[in-house]
């Protein structure tokens, strides 16, 4: 089974606060030109995106250098929504689930602002986030990359970006603006999110599924 954790580009997409919304423009039709075709105008972090080493880190790598294989593997959804407004993310909620993020190539934090998408109430600046300790701590767990549900790894009022410093410092890439609700009960799924590729790419966006595979009841039942 493949669940699509993507958000579909649409010109009145939320955008992080400053950045430009996307332009849609059909530059060909089958009554006037015989075949469709459509311009796009986007930034590099548009929707359900991917941030590379080189969005805030002066000798960070951008995107289309790093390796395919960093764009999947093995992923766990941890639930967040539960913690109260302004929350941190803290180590020492992250040492609870350490035989699981170990196990994963990706950690994804399942905020719930995922509901709160085309509304207002998307950019409200209190969702769950990693501190700088616990996003060093995700580095030290040798995992591929971090993502959310949310607008961002970072709250908005912290110009100074530690928990995305920390994780791309580390290596890791970001995916934000995922679609995880319907992934937040599984405990395991390869994800795969892979960029579009361009020159100096400090991100871009991605299509992000879940794969499953689905068990028969006789290969669940006890040997």
């Amino acid at each position: 089974m493949i669940i699509d954790l993507t958000h579909t580009i649409t010109p009145d997409i939320p955008a992080y606060p400053g950045s430009a919304t996307p332009t849609l423009t059909s530059t060909g039709s089958l009554t006037r030109t015989g075949y469709r075709e459509t311009r796009l105008s986007l930034t590099s972090h548009t929707g359900t995106h991917m941030d590379a080493p080189a969005h805030l880190l002066r000798d960070g790598a951008p995107l289309e250098v790093l390796p395919v294989s960093q764009f999947c593997g093995r992923a766990v959804v941890l639930d967040v929504s539960s913690l109260a407004p302004n929350s941190i993310i803290t180590t020492d909620l992250l040492r609870e689930k350490c035989d699981l993020i170990r196990s994963a190539d990706f950690v994804l934090f399942y905020t719930g602002w995922e509901k709160r998408w085309g509304t207002d109430a998307y950019f409200a600046d209190d969702f769950p986030v990693p501190d700088e300790a616990a996003a060093k701590y995700l580095v030290s767990c040798g995992l591929k990359g971090v993502g959310t549900d949310a607008l961002s790894v970072d709250t908005l009022r912290d110009p100074a970006f530690l928990a995305h410093k920390a994780l791309l410092g580390g290596g890791l890439v970001i995916l934000e603006n995922l679609c995880l609700k319907k992934v937040v009960c599984r405990k395991e799924f390869m994800l795969f999110a892979l960029p579009l590729k361009f020159q100096n790419a400090d991100g871009a966006p991605v299509r992000a599924i879940a794969e499953f595979r689905e068990f028969s009841e006789k290969e669940m039942e006890t040997p």
